[in-house]
């Protein structure tokens, strides 16, 4: 047996016992945040110059206020008739035990019309990346970067975002248009890399896919279900803290909200239906590489779960287009059971289960000894697999 259950048994109790005695600290603190929060609502166009003059100097992320912040605002009237495009996708990576270098990404493409004349199209698209200007990629002074982990994951995002402006703009002009994907639309993965690479994947994502969105005037937003970020509870940790004075004592003792995330403070402030006041994003490669299409965020009570919705500067400044999203996101996950409908099909077209990769392998293996090249796996892979002693 691989994991002594009697002993994570104990562990599992003592980490109850744990989280139990913190709870009531917890509370207390998100409390406290609120107040914060809403004791300074009619300030928010000061909070938000002193949150866009400090952000890349804050040791938290940041949010800046668009709207007052305790606005909340009602569910808007869904169109009777809408047309909507969303788009998932997933990969196989690039094994450098495999039989061969390459990886695949499959998007999930999903139309749909509700209304008059409902229809639905559904479909998938595999593609197979083994040349090799396709596994390794080059800058301009000759530096490789091999196309494993964190670049094909950022490759399917870039492809997520160009097929969904592809997509969208199939959609019948005749009723209102939205585009949804799943996730994030601020590239954090890219955050980390090389400037290059990460100008490689970001330019590509916001020229092919944000620019014609906006172009072609199509309400674009993605969904995050149980979000996690905690950028507008920075913006309570700067109230409480303007001067970053208390920002780097030890163990995190300087922050008053320690533990506590955006959710946090929402879940139980917005009736069902109701969205927060609109915020823009201050993370670094938001606030600094994305320009015109710098994403927003907003807070969304959807019944069965407490989500954020993003959308780009150009659909947050444009009131008909955000009453759109809200009304149209909110109505998707009624119809999807707490989960957008739409969302819930792409991600049936996306995914790839692990007796597909086993397949996928058996394939490229089946293939290589067809045209007699030096195929299987490596020793290291095949050790994983047949537990040999």
């Amino acid at each position: 047996m691989a994991l002594d259950f009697n002993l994570i048994g104990q562990q599992v109790k003592q980490m109850g016992g744990a989280l139990r005695e913190s709870a009531n600290d917890r509370y207390e603190r998100i409390a406290q945040a609120r107040a914060a929060l809403a004791d300074n609502a009619a300030d928010w166009q000061e909070w938000r110059e002193r949150a866009n003059a400090v952000y890349d100097k804050s040791p938290w992320l940041l949010a800046a206020p668009a709207e007052p912040l305790d606005a909340r605002f009602p569910l808007p009237v869904c169109p009777a008739t809408y047309n909507l495009a969303a788009v998932d996708g997933s990969q196989i990576d690039l094994d450098r035990h495999g039989a061969a270098e390459c990886f695949l990404i499959n998007l999930g493409l999903v139309v749909l019309r509700y209304g008059e004349t409902p229809s639905c199209q559904l479909r998938s698209i595999p593609q197979l990346h083994y040349h090799e200007d396709e596994v390794v990629l080059r800058d301009n002074n000759g530096r490789q970067y091999t196309m494993a982990g964190p670049l094909v994951h950022a490759e399917r995002d870039t492809r997520e975002g160009v097929a969904l402006a592809e997509l969208a703009a199939t959609l019948p002009t005749d009723h209102p248009r939205i585009a949804l994907q799943d996730g994030t639309l601020i590239r954090w993965s890219l955050s980390g890399l090389d400037p290059w690479v990460r100008d490689y994947f970001l330019n590509r994502y916001l020229d092919q896919g944000l620019a014609r969105l906006r172009e072609a005037e199509i309400a674009t937003c993605s969904y995050i279900s149980r979000p996690r970020a905690p950028e507008v509870t920075g913006l309570a940790r700067l109230i409480a803290d303007p001067t970053f004075a208390k920002a780097h004592k030890p163990n995190g003792s300087g922050d008053p909200y320690r533990g506590i995330d955006d959710r946090m403070l929402f879940v139980d402030l917005l009736a069902d239906g109701e969205r927060s006041a609109l915020f823009k994003s201050l993370s670094k490669i938001n606030a600094d590489h994305y320009g015109d299409h710098a994403i927003y965020f907003f807070y969304l009570n959807v019944g069965r779960d407490l989500v954020r919705v993003e959308l780009p500067e150009w659909v947050a400044a444009d009131p008909d287009q955000r009453d759109l999203v809200h009304a149209v996101v909110y109505d998707q996950a009624q119809r999807g059971g707490g989960y957008p409908a739409a969302l819930a099909r792409a991600h049936e077209q996306a995914v790839v289960r692990e007796t597909d990769r086993r397949v996928f392998r058996h394939m490229l293996e089946a293939t290589l000894q067809h045209v007699r090249l030096a195929g299987g796996d490596s020793l290291k892979a095949i050790s994983k697999e047949y537990q040999l002693v």
